[in-house]
């Protein structure tokens, strides 16, 4: 059995020009993997802290040369002979070796960057692709078996607003969901073919088309309802049906705009009180049909969130992000008042690849959905697209499908389909 002969982390600069972690693992057969880690602009409050170095003479304060430094210098010796596949033992021993509920000594994207290589390394290992090694690994851990049978269905972000764009938008994504019905390439080449389309009704009405964080275009509109008018008008260009080929989605992202106990959008004249706000979202969820819709509320609004599940979970994904945090705690609590149907998956808000796939297995056992996600800051590392299949995410949300390292993703799952799912 192979054994890890080293790890050596060192900074690398992700796609919003800010550092992140890359490592690399090498085993005592000469094999070697690396991962790099991504980071969030519209970072959830409950999620576990990024460790950054906060030095404002070395970029702006977000170097990551102090977690490059645990890993070399702390964890990397300790784990030297040590198998690839103890992949439960070594999270757990990053666990308590950070000793916070929040990740805040060592900080998540040092634990992760581990975690991850462990997880490449075995699947090296083992002689298997990625998401199959992912597969078995959860049926190891949770004695539960994952049929792989499919790739899952895209969710493109193909407008954006909020903190991934420098517009007048509050809501953070505008989406396009091809049907599900669709194999993977159909959809990924649906949802080129509306990207571009975008443009063009974009240029014909001479608006802004300046690129977001994710990769989508980024216009100027007086209110959020003008960008979803807009997605509308694309599809029917195409020749396409809305809630039959292809189907909407929203982040909103209302943490962003929640103030003094106050939404505050430009589709209305005045600042909504809860009650007010929430009749909207509902009003905007049925004229628009949405299929799924993300962070509609504030992320402590508990209330809202359960009054919101109530009238409209039974028949479109209410997605949980900012709310969840990829937490257990806070999904059993999901789960248990019924606040959302769905939980948003990313790996880097919790640390770990075994508590990412303790999360995944709670959400199966209470047949709670899931997607799995990118951040804002994303490297062209593919693992959450490995992730994803080796656990049927019911979705994935990678951003648009443009620049190179959100098609990175979108690419590999692509290639799984074309040559490996058999």
């Amino acid at each position: 059995m192979a054994k890890i002969k080293n790890i050596h982390a060192y900074e690398i600069i992700d796609s919003r020009g800010y550092p992140t972690i890359e490592g690399m693992l090498t085993l005592d057969t000469g094999q070697q993997v690396t991962t790099s880690i991504p980071a969030g602009t519209s970072v959830g409050k409950y999620e576990a802290v990024e460790l950054r170095d906060g030095d404002p003479k070395r970029f702006e304060g977000l170097g990551v040369s102090r977690s490059v430094m645990y890993i070399n210098e702390l964890i990397a010796p300790k784990l030297v002979g040590v198998s690839p596949t103890k992949q439960q033992e070594v999270d757990y021993w990053l666990i308590k070796a950070d000793g916070t509920p929040s990740k805040s000594h060592l900080g998540a994207n040092t634990l992760l960057t581990v975690s991850q290589l462990l997880v490449k390394a075995a699947a090296v290992e083992a002689g298997l692709p990625l998401f199959k090694y992912i597969n078995t690994l959860y049926e190891s851990m949770f004695k539960s078996h994952i049929d792989i049978d499919r790739v899952p269905s895209p969710i493109f972000n193909i407008i954006n607003g909020g903190k991934h764009a420098n517009n007048n938008l509050e809501f953070q994504e505008f989406q396009i969901i091809p049907s599900s019905s669709f194999s993977f390439s159909k959809s990924y080449e649906m949802g080129i073919d509306l990207f571009h389309e975008l443009k063009k009704v974009l240029e014909y009405r001479n608006a802004n088309i300046s690129v977001g964080e994710e990769g989508g275009l980024a216009p100027n509109f007086s209110t959020n309802l003008d960008a979803i008018e807009v997605i509308q008008e694309t599809i029917v260009q195409k020749n396409l049906k809305t809630g039959m080929d292809v189907f909407l989605g929203m982040d909103i992202a209302a943490s962003h705009f929640f103030k003094d106990d106050r939404y505050i959008i430009k589709d209305r004249a005045h600042p909504l009180k809860k009650d007010e706000y929430l009749q909207f979202i509902l009003k905007f969820i049925a004229d628009y049909s949405l299929l799924i819709i993300e962070d509609p509320l504030q992320e402590d609004d508990w209330d809202s969130w359960k009054k919101l599940s109530a009238s409209v979970s039974d028949r479109i994904y209410l997605v949980g992000d900012d709310l969840l945090s990829t937490n257990r705690e806070k999904l059993k609590k999901a789960i248990k008042e019924k606040a959302c149907s769905t939980i948003l998956i990313k790996p880097n808000q919790i640390g770990t690849i075994t508590e990412t796939l303790e999360v995944v297995d709670i959400a199966r056992k209470n047949n709670f959905n899931y997607i799995v996600s990118h951040r804002s800051g994303e490297t062209n590392d593919t693992f959450i697209a490995d992730f994803a299949v080796g656990i049927q995410s019911d979705f994935v949300k990678f951003g648009a499908p443009s620049r190179g390292e959100r098609v990175a993703k979108y690419n590999r799952l692509w290639q799984i389909e074309r040559e490996e799912l058999k």
